[in-house]
């Protein structure tokens, strides 16, 4: 047997060994720079909820932990809320978990456990949902896309002095994102399934129907400080176009047509409605 015969069984031996040990090189290392990075972030946390504070926006996230090792980051906290101080204004959950891939950091994932409430001066709003998630894709340039979905969906506001809403859906989709034509205005897309609203106690329309609304808030962004929609209203409050279809059964009404907010927070406008399979 000559050399070469002999120092080939020890290459192949020698190559498995080179393999796994960098194999253990690079996992040692991706751990070390998970762990920076979880300390990082919950340091960046940490600093943000201060920066809040100062500013009148009161934010509790209790028992933060950070886990997703080794390919994403995982955020969750037992008992969400956030109080706006001089809006008077308060908000909570039961618990809220939020999610970035390593491979795709730009995209942050959201679940919120119910019930959820807010109080305000203008009054009280109770949700509960079976699941409830969120998507945030964004650049450089700020946010791109906002995306909600929920499953069992049961809101009642309340409104100071006023009768009661009540709104219900077996499933509930909200989409925002800047409009590709204008970069100051906001395309919004809702969409509830099986849902039903009442007022009072009393219900107003069909006991169930599915819902699909659209539309574009021209000159909309960037909202600005405080509150967003009178804001929207004192620049013209358009929403152009506006469509709307509503299914109950075989019927279906659809239409399209623009409106305008108010500063008294009325919509004023026109939508041409046609109705099929009546």
């Amino acid at each position: 047997m000559d050399r070469d015969e002999i120092a080939a069984p020890r290459r192949r031996f020698r190559l498995p060994l080179v393999l796994g040990l960098g194999v253990a090189i690079v996992a040692a290392g991706w751990s070390v720079v998970w762990t920076v990075a979880r300390g990082r972030i919950l340091a960046e946390i940490d600093a943000r909820l201060a920066g809040s504070a100062a500013r009148g926006v009161d934010i509790t996230c209790a028992d933060r932990q950070i886990g997703g090792f080794p390919f994403r980051m995982e955020l969750t906290c037992r008992a969400p809320g956030i109080v706006i101080r001089d809006r008077d204004v308060r908000a909570s959950a039961s618990a809220l978990r939020v999610v970035a891939q390593v491979w795709d950091p730009r995209l942050v994932l959201v679940e919120v456990d119910g019930p959820g409430n807010v109080d305000g001066d203008g009054g009280a709003t109770a949700a509960t949902w079976r699941d409830l998630r969120a998507s945030l894709r964004w650049s450089g340039d700020g946010v791109r896309r906002i995306s909600l979905a929920a499953e069992g969906l049961d809101v009642t506001v309340k409104p100071r002095e006023k009768p009661p809403v009540r709104l219900s859906a077996a499933h509930a989709e909200l989409h925002g994102r800047p409009s590709g034509a204008a970069e100051h205005d906001l395309d919004l897309a809702a969409s509830l399934a099986s849902a039903s609203l009442t007022i009072a106690g009393e219900r107003i329309g069909p006991p169930k129907s599915d819902i699909d609304v659209s539309t574009t808030l021209i000159d909309f962004l960037p909202p600005g400080p405080g509150s967003a929609l009178p804001a929207f209203a004192d620049r013209g409050g358009r929403m152009e176009p506006v469509k709307l279809s509503l299914a109950v059964g075989g019927i279906v009404v659809a239409g399209e047509g623009a409106l305008v907010l108010d500063g008294g927070g009325w919509l004023d406008g026109m939508i041409r409605l046609v109705a099929r399979g009546l």
